[in-house]
């Protein structure tokens, strides 16, 4: 395909059989991939509508979101692991021949994000809150989402880590100037600039890290979808 404000150039479509079967999976795929983007999108704003109403209630930054919005938040995390997996898939099998080993790379590192986000709040959800804190030693140092604690550590690990190496490998995928690549570039730093945080032992500095993987990622999201609508326009 042509370049367009996404992804990377097909050929032209051929007449066999075969070949409109191949245009069709193509095409399915690359309307999976808008429709994942634009899931991404929802659930980002609504992951962030979360957080600020659930910090205005507590009127503190300082202190661990509490529930129910907590809950709520960790929820809308396991739904978007599929979903984020299932929109690098879509970019990997849409990218073009020589950006393919990056996006493989790209998809690896987003099924590492989503299994251990998913742990961890799979944990966080069920085993943490039968707990009873005071009767289990260092319940603080192994569940609580106050750094520093072993959860925590691993949620940062998927997101800053995993989740910004994906979307910097994703990068090849997409048009020099493309407003997608840029958004990639941008999120993907600012994921893996957010360890300075846990590193310096000043967590205050993950603010980068989570701006980076949910406002820049969900205005992403919107290039994103658009690259997937040209690219089966192309098609």
């Amino acid at each position: 395909m042509k370049p367009t404000a996404g992804l990377a150039q097909r050929e032209s479509r051929r007449s066999s059989n075969d070949d409109e079967a191949e245009w069709i999976a193509t095409d399915r795929i690359c309307m999976i991939g808008a429709s994942s983007a634009r899931a991404m999108l929802v659930l980002v704003a609504a992951y962030v509508v979360v957080f600020v109403v659930g910090f205005a209630s507590v009127g503190n930054l300082n202190k661990p979101l509490p529930d129910p919005y907590l809950a709520i938040a960790e929820v809308l995390i396991l739904v978007m692991a599929p979903i984020m997996v299932t929109l690098m898939l879509a970019i990997h099998d849409c990218a073009p021949a020589r950006a393919k080993p990056f996006t493989q790379v790209a998809l690896g590192w987003m099924l590492a994000a989503a299994a251990f986000t998913t742990t961890v709040h799979f944990v966080e959800l069920t085993v943490a809150r039968h707990i009873n804190h005071a009767t289990v030693p260092g319940y603080d140092r192994i569940f609580d989402f106050k750094w520093p604690s072993m959860l925590y550590a691993v949620d940062i690990v998927a997101w800053d880590i995993f989740f910004g190496l994906a979307l910097l490998f994703a990068v090849p995928a997409f048009a020099r100037g493309s407003k997608a690549r840029a958004g990639l570039i941008a999120s993907g730093s600012l994921c893996l600039i957010g360890l300075a945080g846990p590193f310096a032992n000043a967590v205050g500095w993950r603010a980068i890290g989570i701006f980076g993987y949910t406002i820049v990622f969900g205005l992403t999201c919107l290039p994103l979808s658009r690259a997937f609508v040209s690219t089966r326009r192309i098609g």
